[in-house]
């Protein structure tokens, strides 16, 4: 079996091969999993995290600890990154802090603004994950989808024509597994090159 057929017969698109992928929020068990999914796919994978014992974990990947709050921490990441090769950013902070409306928008700001010479020169983009409430009447975790969706609209309308791809998919409780395919299809472009979707599992 080619090297090829393994990987798409373990639901990894070969078109990952040779990607450069940030993954921020690395550390989490969903992180973790893509993290291992991408390097068996060829990416070169950059594990960004605070836990600099989780970063230790993650096998095949390049570890970045942040320093500081994360949206500072991703703005000085972009500076220093330029325009170097970037494929995509990997957003995976609102499943680190769900309920942390804030930080979550001044994250996916940071990377809109930080990263952009890098994604436009590479036509790269940013997939934001997040999980849906389990509880309708948690407001402060149920207002984290709205907010996401309204912040990747308004940077989709008044970026450039030529700014990253932005797409949002959220997941439901036990998604587990389809909101792994769907994220390894994102990035691959399975789908052609959406922006401003949002993927609901």
């Amino acid at each position: 079996m080619s090297d090829g057929m393994a990987l798409e017969a373990q639901g990894i698109p070969k078109a990952l091969r040779g990607q450069r992928i940030i993954i921020l929020g690395a550390c989490c068990v969903f992180g973790r999993s893509l993290a291992r999914a991408l390097n068996t796919s060829g990416a070169q994978v950059v594990a960004a995290d605070t836990n600099t014992e989780g970063l230790a974990q993650i096998s095949g990947a390049l570890p970045l600890r942040l320093k500081g709050a994360p949206g500072d921490a991703m703005r000085r990441v972009g500076v220093s990154w330029g325009e170097a090769r970037l494929d995509a950013v990997l957003n995976l902070m609102p499943l680190r802090h769900p309920g942390a409306l804030d930080i979550n928008i001044d994250v996916l700001k940071a990377l809109a603004e930080g990263f952009s010479p890098a994604l436009c020169r590479w036509e790269g983009q940013i997939l934001t994950v997040a999980v849906r409430p389990r509880q309708a009447t948690d407001l402060g975790a149920g207002a984290m989808v709205p907010a996401l969706l309204s912040a990747q609209a308004a940077f989709t309308d008044t970026l450039p024509n030529d700014a990253p791809l932005l797409n949002l998919i959220t997941q439901g409780e036990g998604a587990l597994l389809p909101a792994r395919a769907a994220v390894l299809g994102m990035l691959a472009r399975a789908l052609g090159p959406l922006n401003g979707t949002h993927l609901r599992l």
